[in-house]
C-alpha cells in the first residue's frame, strides 16, 4: 500500500491526456518497446509521496494535519512529453509542466512540513504516463527522444490545462486508488 497527496485532472483533461498517450505507444509500438501505461483514470499528479505500508495511527495523523490546511487554487498547463528524469527513473514517460511547477514546488514544501515528513530532493512536478519494461540503449533513448519531441508539437501537448481546486490523500493498493480525504483550495 502507497499513500500519496495529489491530485486528479478532471475528465475533460484526462480524455485529452488519453489521446496524448494514444500517439505516444505508437512510438514505442513502432521501436518494439513494450511499456506498462497508466490507466486513464488514474492519471494524477503526487505532490508529496508518504510511503509504503502506513499505519492506520500514521494515516489519522495525516488526515488530522490535513484539515487544518490551506492552499490557493493555481493553473497547470503541460509542457511536453518526455523520457526520464533521471538515471534512477531513466524508463519513465510522463509530461512536465509549462504552468503550475513553481505552485507545486510551494504546495509540496507547505506539505511537508505541515505533514512532517522527510525531506525528498528528487521532486520534480509531473504526470506519469507509463513506464518502459526494459533497460533501453543510448541509441533507442535518443531515438525515442526526437519522437517525442516531435509528437509533442503536433498533439499540442502544451495547450492542454486546468486548475488545481483540491489535493487529495489518497492509499493506493493493488493498482486501485482510495481517496482518504480531500483538501479544497481557498
Amino acid at each position: 500500500m502507497n499513500t500519496f497527496v495529489g491530485f486528479f485532472p478532471d475528465d475533460e483533461v484526462k480524455n485529452k491526456i488519453s489521446t496524448v498517450v494514444g500517439g505516444v505507444k505508437e512510438v514505442f509500438k513502432d521501436l518494439g518497446i513494450n511499456v506498462r501505461w497508466s490507466e486513464k483514470h488514474k492519471y494524477h499528479v503526487t505532490v508529496l509521496f508518504l510511503g509504503t505500508r502506513t499505519p492506520a495511527v500514521k494515516l489519522m495523523y495525516y488526515k488530522l494535519m490535513l484539515k487544518k490546511f490551506n492552499f490557493k487554487k493555481f493553473p497547470i498547463r503541460f509542457n511536453s512529453i518526455k523520457l526520464g528524469i533521471s538515471r534512477k527513473f531513466r524508463e519513465l514517460i510522463f509530461l512536465d509542466l509549462l504552468e503550475g511547477g513553481e505552485e507545486m514546488r510551494e504546495l509540496y514544501l507547505q506539505l511537508r512540513n505541515a505533514l512532517k515528513t522527510k525531506k525528498d530532493t528528487n521532486f520534480i512536478p509531473h504526470l506519469t504516463l507509463g513506464r518502459v519494461n526494459k533497460d533501453i540503449s543510448q541509441q533507442e533513448y535518443i531515438n525515442i527522444v526526437k519522437e517525442l519531441h516531435a509528437l509533442t508539437k503536433k498533439l499540442k501537448v502544451n495547450e492542454i490545462t486546468f486548475t488545481v481546486e483540491s489535493i487529495d490523500l489518497v492509499k493506493s493498493e493493488k493498482g486501485e486508488y482510495s481517496v482518504q480525504m480531500s483538501v479544497v483550495a481557498l
